[in-house]
């Protein structure tokens, strides 16, 4: 037997490779009325040795997007097939598969029934295509090909497209013993392949609004240029009207852009958020209570953090003004001296005089000598890579010190409350104190970043910035500010600035890909400092939600397993109380508790110089 996680990682691999675009691997229990364009949905084992079988499933389900199956259109199908009904569908925002199902009396067996024989077409498909895959699938042919086979329909040929599976489901549905009384379609009954289809219409969609946008913008500046806007040519090769109307143009725009607004809206509501742009990985979670771990258990979706393209680059400029020349001085004291000289070398810029000495020593003595009887000057190079992991949880946008409250006594007699107007002396000539907004924890974080990064540039080290959250064991968030590796550019401050409050505190798995990406870097000497404001928790972080340990456990866990793939490791923290917790999570020479939250930057560095001064 073999499980769908140990194959998952190559799997994706193999589908991006295939496909062009990262799609998620999900396990078949999902729901098949939840299943997304952006996935492939798998069994979570086969009864097999031959890891192939999942490549094969993979195929015949990438098959559906290759062979046009989400490309159906009703009234094509309707050309193709004049005894379909001319009607209109109840729900016209439905699929056009959903619709084309619906003008059965019995819709669940005409599903059915072209799924199956779509199966045929799509599985002669993956032979053509991938002969490598066809020794591992069946030469047996399927129920579906010989019904179809039976009154003439060749769904295997090269030719054959979807319409041609839509006259073979039509045929054989009229040759079955089918209720003739309507079953109509509930939302419950669409099946994966049919919202698929809706995201694939939503795509085109918005190709179709960028098009409109760009058609409107060219007429506005040809009106603004006083040039009379002409256009021949639409979005469907219709021939537009001399004169184009501007107000029409934007009508017809606004119209798609209120009509993609609601596609949305409906797949969010019926698929969750799938993450299209993001990348999962899995991670194992240490059970304490077992003492085991659960392999696979963590899904964490990486991706990189939008850039805020209103972020005050001033404001972060003075905030790297005020904390830098306290903060470069400390960095500078582990700067490379730039050069040393590498005594005993066949080719330099000068003799090592030792060496020569040496040498012209043993060719008295009768030997040979040693020839590396030069010197040179080397560059040293710091190959240090360092990753700041950001605790991104709700809880970071709390304000650094509570509201005080106000001072009864200054309010004289009691205030009516029942009667909040009331004529009271409290009330004159009130002028309520336009105070800024208190500053928060998260904002802390972010100026600390700030200065890390403006810094760490100047020493010439590399590093990235992570910030994670997420919600539930299959949901673990990872946001990339900036990249090991990457370029530290005006992007990446934005992409600072972008860092924000999200759910919940699972640092396990964050810490176990943190660890992964710094492994990968190749650097000799890789540092891993967490920032956070509290103990990791989440709503499923152990078998009780009010429990603490079980994630204080697995987060230990995930540092002892950093510490021995070579990675130094630091947890910061700036809650008060963080000494109850973080002395069972790692050494005390590995953590530190932050009483003033202005201290940050400060502690940053002095923790950054201590593990990196070597």
């Amino acid at each position: 037997m073999i499980e769908l996680a140990d194959v998952e990682e190559r799997l994706a691999l193999f589908a991006e490779g295939i496909c062009g675009r990262y799609l998620h691997i999900h396990a078949s229990d999902t729901d098949e009325a939840q299943q997304s364009l952006n996935a492939l949905y798998l069994p979570a084992s086969v009864e097999s040795d031959d890891p192939h079988a999942f490549h094969v499933m993979a195929l015949q389900q990438i098959g559906r997007r290759e062979c046009g199956t989400f490309d159906f259109s009703m009234d094509q199908a309707r050309q193709r097939l004049p005894e379909l009904p001319e009607e209109e569908p109840a729900n016209a925002r439905a699929s056009e598969l959903t619709q084309f199902f619906s003008s059965f009396p019995n819709p669940g067996v005409a599903r059915r029934l072209f799924h199956d024989l779509d199966r045929v077409r799509i599985d002669a498909h993956i032979r053509r295509a991938y002969p490598g895959a066809a020794r591992y699938m069946t030469d047996e042919p399927s129920d579906a090909a010989l019904h179809a086979l039976s009154f003439g329909a060749d769904l295997s040929h090269e030719d054959a497209t979807v319409y041609d599976v839509a006259e073979a489901t039509l045929t054989l549905y009229s040759l079955m013993d089918v209720s003739a009384e309507p079953v109509p379609i509930v939302s419950a009954e669409v099946s994966g392949a049919e919202w698929m289809q809706r995201e694939a219409r939503l795509e085109d969609w918005e190709k179709e609004e960028d098009i409109l946008t760009n058609e409107l913008l060219a007429v506005e500046m040809m009106e603004s240029e006083g040039v009379e806007a002409r256009s021949t040519e639409g979005l469907d090769g219709d021939v537009r009207e001399e004169n184009l109307d501007i107000s029409g143009l934007r009508q017809e725009r606004d119209t798609l852009r209120r009509r993609i607004d609601i596609e949305k809206a409906t797949l969010r509501h019926a698929l969750g958020s799938q993450r299209p742009i993001a990348r999962s990985f899995r991670y194992d979670e240490w059970d304490m209570h077992s003492r085991r771990y659960l392999k696979k258990h963590c899904v964490l979706f990486e991706e990189r953090l939008a850039p805020d393209a209103e972020a005050d680059l001033d404001a972060q400029r003075a905030v790297v003004r005020r904390w830098l020349p306290e903060v470069k001085p400390q960095l500078e004291q582990i700067r490379p001296a730039g050069f040393q000289r590498v005594r005993r070398v066949l080719d330099g810029d000068e003799l090592d005089m030792n060496a020569v000495l040496e040498a012209r020593q043993d060719v008295r003595a009768g030997s040979s000598p040693d020839e590396r009887t030069y010197s040179r000057r080397e560059r040293t190079h710091r190959d240090v890579c360092a990753l700041f992991l950001v605790d991104l949880s709700a809880s970071t946008d709390d304000p650094i010190e509570p509201p005080e409250l106000p001072d009864l006594d200054e309010w004289g007699d009691p205030v009516n409350l029942r009667d909040p107007f009331e004529d009271h002396p409290m009330f004159a000539d009130l002028e309520l104190p336009q105070e800024e907004p208190p500053r928060k924890i998260i904002d802390i974080q972010r100026e600390a970043m700030l200065v890390m990064a403006t810094a760490l540039d100047t020493l010439g080290d590399n590093f990235g910035i992570y910030g994670f959250s997420g919600y539930g064991h299959d949901c673990v968030e990872l946001f990339i500010a900036k990249e090991i590796g990457e370029r530290f550019s005006s992007n990446a401050l934005r992409a600072i600035a972008a860092m924000a409050p999200k759910r919940s505190t699972r640092m396990g798995p964050a810490i176990r890909h943190s660890t992964a990406r710094l492994t990968a870097s190749g650097h000799a000497l890789r540092v891993l400092i967490v920032v956070s404001d509290g103990f990791p928790q989440d709503c499923d972080y152990g078998p009780d939600r009010g429990e603490h340990e079980y994630g204080l456990m697995d987060t230990a866990r995930a540092l002892q397993e950093a510490s021995s793939k070579g990675v130094e490791t630091f947890c910061i923290t700036v809650d008060r109380s963080g000494h109850d917790y973080l002395k069972r999570m790692c050494p005390q020479s590995r953590y530190m508790v932050i009483e003033e939250m202005e201290d940050l930057p400060a502690a940053l560095t002095k923790v950054y110089t201590t593990l990196t001064a070597r």
